[in-house]
């Protein structure tokens, strides 16, 4: 069985990741993430800030959520572990260098470069937390959330397996029945129990 490695997250990507993780985090952008990016293109349309700002917080939640389960978090416990990350502000990076002893006579080191200067746009955690509550929300705020959203979700999208096929309904997005059942075909050869379907579309 061929596998490759995501460089991101150094997860191997063989058919059981493909049918597991893949098929979840697709199906979560499908259900969550496309509704989403909707509700903040409607706010807009509105002229309601407050809304859109809202909005978009809770899309690049979802795309967080979709980035853990393709990295091999559990879509079951995924959620609460996206808020810890919110809340904590991301995961801790690697450990700083130890200071390099200065000889006599030598140029100072460069200063180390400011972390806000190296932040991906593509990221819905710093997305999220460059979003700074306030009490009058403009309509820079709400476009500059919803360019967020686009970023984040274009590099969601890129790491994607598979695009879900859906179709419109009056209570959302449902999951078209033949793509359906050739996953759930793929998931069977492979040992896999059902999907939960109903986790995400019920």
């Amino acid at each position: 069985m061929s596998t490759e490695r995501d460089a991101r997250t150094s997860t191997e990507r063989d058919a059981h990741w493909y049918a597991a993780e893949g098929i979840a985090a697709a199906v979560a952008h499908a259900m969550l993430v496309q509704p989403g990016r909707d509700d903040v293109t409607a706010a807009i349309e509105r002229d309601d800030w407050p809304r859109a700002l809202a909005a978009a917080g809770e899309c690049l939640r979802w795309i967080a959520l979709c980035r853990e389960v393709l990295g091999g978090g559990s879509a079951a416990r995924t959620g609460l572990e996206v808020d810890l990350l919110i809340a904590g502000g991301g995961r801790p990076g690697p450990p700083a260098a130890p200071p390099v002893p200065r000889e006599t006579g030598k140029s100072a080191a460069p200063a180390p470069a400011d972390p806000a200067d190296q932040a991906d746009p593509a990221d819905p955690l710093e997305a999220i937390r460059s979003m700074t509550p306030s009490t009058i929300v403009t309509r820079a705020d709400a476009e500059r959330a919803a360019a967020a959203v686009a970023a984040a979700d274009a590099g969601l999208r890129a790491d994607l397996p598979l695009r879900m096929p859906v179709r419109r309904t009056p209570t959302g997005n449902q999951p078209a029945a033949e793509t359906v059942s050739q996953l759930e075909r793929l998931r069977h050869r492979l040992g896999l129990p059902l999907f939960d379907w109903e986790a995400w579309i019920g």
